[in-house]
């Protein structure tokens, strides 16, 4: 009997063109995966497609989900399965235009730093709170040990 897995991938694959979520979809029905599964890929290449900043952010992520227990050398810690979770509910929340211009970075404990490329805005995520330092203008803004809501991060998010 035939492996299922080495028949698929003996199978054709046709190029299909990928703008917007129906082109998507087309394409994932055109593959042998569960419908769960189908949906959650075609998300994900429509956000690939159409939302490169976004998609940027889903793949930093993914590669900050990688890091093992000392990845700098100096004992750092990998990010927290929870701080890598709140972080992907706000990727579900946002859009593109919010990740133009933010920077995502790994702190050596096991949390996330997020920078803003244009004001300079930090915001430091964490498995159940948040801080914010900002500097503009001369005006200082700031405050620690905020409990996590993906809603209210991203709000942070867009107003820096």
């Amino acid at each position: 009997m035939e492996d299922n897995v080495s028949t698929m991938a003996s199978e054709p694959v046709a190029a299909y063109s990928m703008t917007s979520y129906n082109d998507v979809m087309d394409y994932m029905h055109s593959i042998h995966i569960s419908r769960e599964d189908k949906e959650k890929v075609a998300k994900r290449l429509t956000i690939e497609v159409s939302q490169p900043a976004l998609a940027e952010a889903y793949e930093r992520i993914d590669h900050l989900s990688t890091l093992p227990k000392d990845w700098d050398g100096h004992g750092a810690l990998p990010i927290s399965y929870k701080v890598l979770r709140n972080i992907k509910r706000v990727l579900m929340l946002s859009q593109n235009s919010d990740w133009e211009h933010w920077m995502i970075a790994p702190d050596t404990n096991a949390t996330l730093c997020i920078e803003s490329k244009t004001t300079g805005a930090v915001i430091s995520l964490g498995a159940y709170e948040y801080s914010y330092f900002a500097k503009i203008d001369g005006v200082r803004y700031g405050e620690s040990h905020i409990d996590f809501d993906p809603e209210s991060f991203l709000e942070l998010m867009r107003r820096f």
